[in-house]
């Protein structure tokens, strides 16, 4: 009986959480076949530039055809418009803080770290992310006590299958060394994206697909009936990328997942990153970030950690 169990709890996850989905993929569908008019921007050799609606039947390679509000119809050559600079498929950035405090005898100390690299590239696009996070208290002349110390490591990557749709595989490892089950987890996902948004300042992309999630290590997983084991799963996904303007970048990511145990075992880890550059030319940025997360398969199941650092983009 268990494992028919097992299969109806997938069968009831896939169905609630593929209605986001679904209706996703319908909202990105075109309304009776109409066409919405592509409005561009073209930079001339000269440094014009001219902001008006591209006539797709009408334009090629060799020069396009535009309706402008105040000149009618154009037709620009090829020769004429300065080439779009390429930009470079890897963009990385690495960034950390470290706090000390000490205020009527207590001592604390607070160190993070975290590092990002993107490789995008044609229908190709592949996420690596890692940060750490410890930070230690001590009373008085008592000894140090460590609060928090843990780390992560995200591998994403997106594969393009059509213009509204892209296959998704993600691995996830986290480390919590003040859990008491669960020290180590490890989650992995394959699934299929919508991409909602895709414009030069806005991403938004929803995935949904099965998952499995493991945990072990802790001073009660012996004692703790879930830890050690594997669990399956669906998994949710949300993520944003959003460049109000030059100098403040916002990404948001949400990764929700029901595993299939003995009784529903909702995840959920939620990511915001708002980053600041003062200069947008030195790639130097401020940044403060806040992780949440709730793991009902973890002792403790709620963990929640606001750090702000310094770093540089390449």
């Amino acid at each position: 009986m268990a494992p028919v169990q097992g299969i109806l709890q997938l069968m009831a996850i896939h169905h609630a959480l593929a209605a986001p989905l679904f209706l996703a993929l319908f909202l990105t569908l075109p309304e009776g076949g109409a066409v919405k008019a592509e409005t561009i921007r073209l930079t001339l050799k000269n440094g014009d530039t001219i902001n008006a609606e591209l006539v797709p039947d009408e334009s090629s390679e060799e020069r396009k055809v535009v309706i402008h509000p105040q000149l009618g119809r154009l037709e620009v050559s090829r020769d004429a418009i300065r080439p779009e600079p390429t930009p470079p498929a890897w963009k990385s950035s690495i960034s950390a803080g470290v706090i000390g405090n000490k205020k009527d005898g207590d001592d604390d100390v607070t160190a993070t770290f975290a590092a990002t690299s993107t490789y995008k590239k044609d229908g190709d696009k592949l996420s690596l992310k890692g940060g750490y996070n410890y930070n230690t208290t001590r009373d008085g002349n008592e000894p140090f006590k460590v609060q928090t110390n843990k780390g992560s490591a995200t591998v994403r990557y997106d594969r393009r299958l059509s213009r509204g749709l892209s296959l998704v595989t993600l691995a996830d490892y986290v480390y919590n060394g003040t859990n008491e089950a669960s020290v180590n987890t490890v989650k992995g996902a394959i699934g299929l994206g919508v991409p909602l948004i895709n414009t030069p300042s806005t991403q938004l992309t929803l995935s949904l697909g099965p998952s499995f999630q493991w945990g072990n290590g802790g001073s009660d997983c012996d004692t703790d009936s879930a830890c050690g084991r594997t669990y399956p799963g669906a998994s949710f996904t949300t993520e944003l990328d959003w460049t109000p303007n030059p100098s403040f970048r916002i990404s948001l990511d949400n990764n929700f997942s029901a595993l299939a145990a003995s009784e529903l075992k909702p995840t959920n880890s939620f990511g915001a990153t708002i980053k600041y550059f003062p200069s947008i030319t030195s790639g130097m940025f401020t940044s403060l970030q806040f992780l949440s997360t709730y793991n009902s398969i973890a002792k403790p199941e709620i963990d929640n950690t606001v750090n702000g650092q310094v770093g540089i983009e390449f």
